[in-house]
């Protein structure tokens, strides 16, 4: 029986270890965007970990809070919409 060519499969890249504290798992978060899950490491960083990550987690988490003038204003428009779009439909 004739063999066939095998090539040996390459061997896939190892990616590197996830970082085991709860603020290296959130830096990596925040740089790959993910804010929610950011957020939700460095509540659990401020809630267990050592002082010095306690400080850096909290900054963090004051940093990337959410905006509660921007919130406001969005909710302000929202309603103006809303209340525009009433009185257009009743209108008619």
């Amino acid at each position: 029986m004739a063999r066939k060519n095998k090539q040996a499969a390459p061997v896939p890249q190892r990616e590197p270890p996830a970082p085991a504290s709860p603020l290296a798992r959130a830096r990596q978060a925040l740089e790959a965007g993910n804010l929610r899950r950011a957020r939700q490491l460095l509540s659990e960083a401020v809630a267990s970990g050592p002082e010095a990550e306690r400080r850096e987690a909290q900054a963090l988490l004051a940093r990337i809070a959410p905006d509660p003038v921007a919130l406001l204003t969005a909710a302000a428009v929202l309603v103006i919409i809303v209340v525009a779009a009433w009185l257009g439909m009743r209108a008619h």
